[in-house]
């Protein structure tokens, strides 16, 4: 299985979001993981994940601040959440 890991640090830049897709369409990880998106998950287009393969898993809640942990999957996979905590 591979795992992708990355510390983004803000995924609305396009820059860092061109980036993303280029290792994501070469490596092709079953969960991707990314840290600081600096974005809400729901401005993230989901046309943009599905043509990547990629579904969302998880996202943690942190009350009035942005999600800073994001899990992502492929569409083959079928995780379950154990727990959630900020």
């Amino acid at each position: 299985m591979k795992c992708f890991y990355w510390n983004l640090r803000g995924l609305a830049n396009y820059p860092t979001k061109l980036a993303f897709k280029k290792l994501l369409v070469k490596f092709k990880p079953e969960l991707c993981f990314i840290s600081e998106p600096m974005m809400s998950i729901n401005n993230l287009s989901p046309r943009w994940l599905h043509n990547l393969g990629l579904k969302v898993c998880a996202v943690n809640n942190r009350g009035s601040l942005l999600p800073n942990l994001w899990c992502l999957y492929s569409s083959q996979l079928s995780p379950t959440i154990i727990n959630i905590d900020d």
